[in-house]
């Protein structure tokens, strides 16, 4: 299921930008002037905000199982963070710092899944190198 909503929010939800809150809209240039807005674009609007809060719910579910005493739930969500993490910008600083942080993990299978898939990361967006570096 987790696996499926992964693919649900990178290949059909998540756009190639960050998703913006109804908070960070121009809806005050809508009040009280000559400017009109569709209902439809309110809709929209709503939906990202909506959007944006599941996601990051899902990411904190991830956050949650590299947490766990499981090897492979923790590889599992490693698996699940990268591929987040290569498809959308959306909670990018995040998921990255949940995958380096998990190449301190105390046992070895999980540091190096962090590992390799931190390479994989990198070789799908070389300009993130200097952000992993930091």
């Amino acid at each position: 299921m987790l696996r499926s909503l992964r693919d649900l929010f990178t290949e059909n939800l998540l756009p190639q930008r960050k998703l913006i809150t109804m908070r960070e809209r121009p809806l005050k240039d809508y009040v009280g002037g000559d400017k009109q807005i569709s209902p439809r674009l309110l809709m929209l609007w709503r939906f990202e905000e909506l959007l944006k809060q599941y996601y990051s719910g899902y990411v904190s579910m991830l956050r949650f199982m590299l947490d766990d005493t499981l090897e492979t739930t923790k590889r599992f969500g490693l698996h699940c963070a990268t591929g987040l993490l290569t498809a959308a910008p959306e909670g990018e600083e995040t998921l990255l710092n949940m995958v380096v942080n998990k190449l301190g993990d105390p046992e070895k299978k999980p540091a190096a899944s962090a590992a390799h898939q931190l390479r994989r990361v990198l070789e799908k967006h070389p300009a993130m190198s200097g952000v992993v570096c930091r």
